[in-house]
């Protein structure tokens, strides 16, 4: 079998990471998990309103950035190849409407996150936009299968395309040490030299002889996800449950805490991890080093590109992200919004960075286990708020979080 291959390079762009012309961004399993299970537990929530189906969402949501990929000239083959660089595993046509997963980071590696039920939402809407024909998911690793399998009906499916609104990126990025309230907490931390490492470690899946097509590394298993997937099942998400009367704040607060999961699993995995401790750890003296150090890896994520604007030490720590994949994900789908709270996984993984270093003190090199996780970290004591004070949802130039006691 030969070497997975793309059809395109990966280019990056103000702090965003293009593969066929889409944002693709690195995230775990457990922050998966965490947003299609937020997703899934709306099921009931919004009864009566036709405008939500959880499960249709999942996999319908997949479906027009494949038709995005074939416009641009993929093929079959290179959208199969993708799947296994980008982490999802091993895909393969086993019949003629038979499609399967034998390895599948959704259909393996997110099932600690929910009871023994059919997972491979996204899989099943990355094979319908290949075949222009709906899927189902008839059998799943999760409830005991060899592999995941999926049936394509002969009821053709045509999905229109949600990205909609042009918008461009913003070119005006202002250099780390920029602003003077960060001037006093300048570090020794070369962020250039730590996103030149990043690019090269092989944060990609494989499908060589007896390879998964996943992407283990930092003690997680990531995806190099389609940014767009997870605008669209959570923007919907969100305000359809605004529709039927959902408290905003209790809204928002589901897709904050799964950056907030994110957090703790990623980036405590990072900062726990040989490569670490290799590159950065020993420029790190402080703990505002620490948080330099791993905002420069946040910064080879996709993410956007993120720059410290604030710190003082327990109290309050302020961070802008310009091209948040959030915020122009979201200009690119809807209208202007009044509302600026609205990058809810860059707020939460603004406050899991803080709660990683100023709350449980990942330096002392805890076991980051889920009894840690529900005891220590995620926990009401000494813990931080996060407020959004400036979005490009709205039509600010960057994203802008408050961290503070």
């Amino acid at each position: 079998m030969n070497t997975t291959t793309a059809p395109a390079a990966l280019i990056s762009e103000g702090g965003q990471t293009l593969l066929g012309g889409l944002n693709r961004v690195f995230h775990c399993n457990h922050y998966n998990a965490h947003l299609q299970m937020t997703v899934l537990l709306t099921k009931g929530l919004t009864k009566g309103l036709s405008t939500l189906n959880p499960e249709k969402l999942l996999i319908d949501a997949a479906t027009p950035l494949i038709d995005i990929l074939k416009n641009q000239g993929y093929t079959t083959e290179q959208l199969i190849d993708e799947f296994s660089l980008c982490g999802f595993g091993i895909l393969q046509q086993s019949g003629e409407k038979i499609w399967e997963t034998p390895s599948s980071h959704y259909g393996e590696s997110i099932y600690s996150h929910g009871k023994g039920h059919k997972s491979c939402y996204f899989n099943s809407g990355y094979i319908q936009g290949i075949v222009n024909h709906k899927v189902t998911e008839t059998e799943c690793q999760v409830t005991g299968a060899h592999a995941d399998k999926y049936e394509v009906a002969d009821e053709s499916i045509s999905l229109a395309n949600y990205l909609t609104k042009e918008f461009a990126l913003t070119t005006d990025i202002p250099a780390r040490f920029d602003f003077p309230e960060c001037q006093t907490f300048q570090t020794q931390v070369d962020e250039d030299k730590i996103l030149s490492v990043v690019k090269t470690l092989p944060l990609c899946g494989k499908k060589t002889e007896g390879a998964t097509g996943l992407i283990d590394a930092f003690g997680v298993v990531l995806t190099n996800h389609f940014a767009d997937y997870y605008n669209y099942i959570s923007y919907e998400t969100y305000n359809s449950l605004c529709k039927v009367g959902i408290p905003e704040e209790d809204n928002k607060e589901m897709f904050i805490q799964s950056g907030h999961v994110c957090a703790f699993n990623t980036f405590g995995g990072i900062m726990s991890s040989p490569e670490w401790y290799d590159l950065i750890e020993p420029t790190c003296k402080t703990r505002e080093d620490w948080f330099h150090g791993m905002v420069a890896v946040i910064n080879a994520l996709g993410w956007g590109v993120y720059r410290i604007e604030k710190i003082v030490p327990e109290k309050e720590f302020i961070v802008r992200v310009y091209n948040s994949y959030e915020g122009v994900g979201y200009r690119r789908m809807y209208p202007p919004a009044k509302d600026k709270n609205l990058s809810f996984l860059a707020m939460g993984a603004a406050l899991g960075l803080v709660h990683l270093l100023w709350k449980v003190d990942i330096r002392t090199r805890p076991t980051l286990t889920q009894k840690f996780f529900v005891e220590q970290f995620n926990n009401s004591n000494n813990s931080y708020s996060a407020e959004q004070t400036h979005a490009i949802a709205t039509g600010d130039a960057y994203d802008r979080f408050i961290i503070y006691k």
